[in-house]
Order: structure tokens, then C-alpha cells, then sequence
């Protein structure tokens, strides 16, 4: 193993996270499993995170930074002179933002709704998920409101949780993993709320 003191050593533990809570969920990154992944060693990994919690907790903020730079590129400022795709096109970008689909995405999802499912029963995560609940749905008020769709508020948290249902159909045995098929549920209800 190596030692590790860099930020490039950092994001190759939180990748090392990443992969082992994907494969076999939150209790899989254990300071000992995340360091034999990354290939650092364990005093490293307790150097820079402390315990296996501070770990996650740094995991899903680095998955959240991500979704946040996918939603600036998606809904640039300002909003308004983004409409190359209409209306319509412009709110399912930025849910699109969200759900990343492709395989090599797929894991920050998983990770994701890990982390949100083991906020009900662990307070080291329920402000982290608390915040960033908060700020997906300001995110689809402020492009339901720059569409001008009327009580965005309320068709806010509607797209809230038909995006919740989608993000739990891509991860969980029981849903469709047919991006597609996911999409069109998407597209389709974006029409009945964002004016043509």
C-alpha cells in the first residue's frame, strides 16, 4: 500500500467508497475494505477522514458536488436564454441532471439513495440528506418558475418525487432499468404541467 497526503489520494478513497457502497451497500465501506480498494493505506484513509461515517458523509458530498455541476450546465444563469429546446426540454435536462443513467454513472446513484435510505435510521446522514432534498426541489422550482408554470411550488415537489419513483426504479431489482422506457414516464409528465 502507499501512503497517501494529496487530494488526488483523497478522491481515489472516496472513489474506492463509491464502489464498494455500490456493490454491497454502506456497511461494505469500512475504513479497512476502503483502504485494501483504493490501495492506501489505512492510516491515510484515517487521516483524512476519521471514521468510516466522515467517509461516507465525504462520499455523498462529492456525489452531490457532481449532481450540482451536472445542474449548472443544465440550467445556466440566466434561465430564461436557455431555450434551444423549449421549455419542455429545458425542465427535462435538468431532471435528466439527476438521473444519471449510464452505466458508469449508475454507481453515484446507488451510492445516493444508500446514503438517503440509511439517513431514516443514522443522524450522521440526515442533515446531508435533508439538505440536499432541499435543494433539488429549489433547483425544479427555479426552472418551473422560469418556464412560468403556474403554483411551481406544488409541481415542484410533484417532479420531486416522480424523480424519487425514477431514481428508485434505476436502482432497486424490482424497477424498470430501461432508461427509456423512464424517460418517456418523465417527458410525458413534463408536457402535462410546462407550457408547449
Amino acid at each position: 500500500m502507499v501512503a497517501a497526503t494529496s487530494t488526488s489520494a483523497k478522491s481515489r478513497i472516496v472513489e474506492a467508497a463509491v464502489r464498494l457502497v455500490a456493490r454491497g451497500g454502506i456497511a461494505e465501506a469500512s475504513l479497512r475494505k476502503v483502504a485494501d480498494e483504493s490501495g492506501i493505506n489505512i492510516g491515510s484513509v484515517r487521516y483524512h477522514f476519521g471514521t468510516a461515517e466522515g467517509l461516507l458523509v465525504a462520499t455523498a458530498e462529492e456525489i452531490g458536488a457532481r449532481m450540482s455541476r451536472r445542474l449548472d450546465s443544465a440550467l445556466p444563469e440566466p434561465v430564461v436564454d436557455r431555450y434551444a429546446t423549449g421549455p419542455r426540454g429545458l425542465v427535462e435536462d435538468v431532471c435528466r441532471a439527476v438521473l444519471p443513467v449510464s452505466e458508469s454513472d449508475r454507481p453515484e446513484l446507488i451510492v445516493l439513495v444508500e446514503l438517503i435510505h440509511a439517513a431514516r435510521l443514522r443522524p450522521e446522514f440526515r442533515t446531508l440528506s435533508t439538505r440536499m432534498g432541499d435543494d433539488l426541489r429549489a433547483v425544479l422550482r427555479r426552472v418551473l418558475e422560469a418556464v412560468r408554470v403556474p403554483d411551481a411550488t406544488m409541481e415542484a415537489e410533484r417532479l420531486n418525487a416522480l424523480v424519487g419513483g425514477l431514481t428508485f426504479e434505476l436502482v432497486y431489482p424490482h424497477g424498470s432499468h430501461d432508461p427509456d422506457t423512464l424517460f418517456v414516464v418523465l417527458r410525458r409528465h413534463i408536457a402535462g404541467i410546462v407550457p408547449a
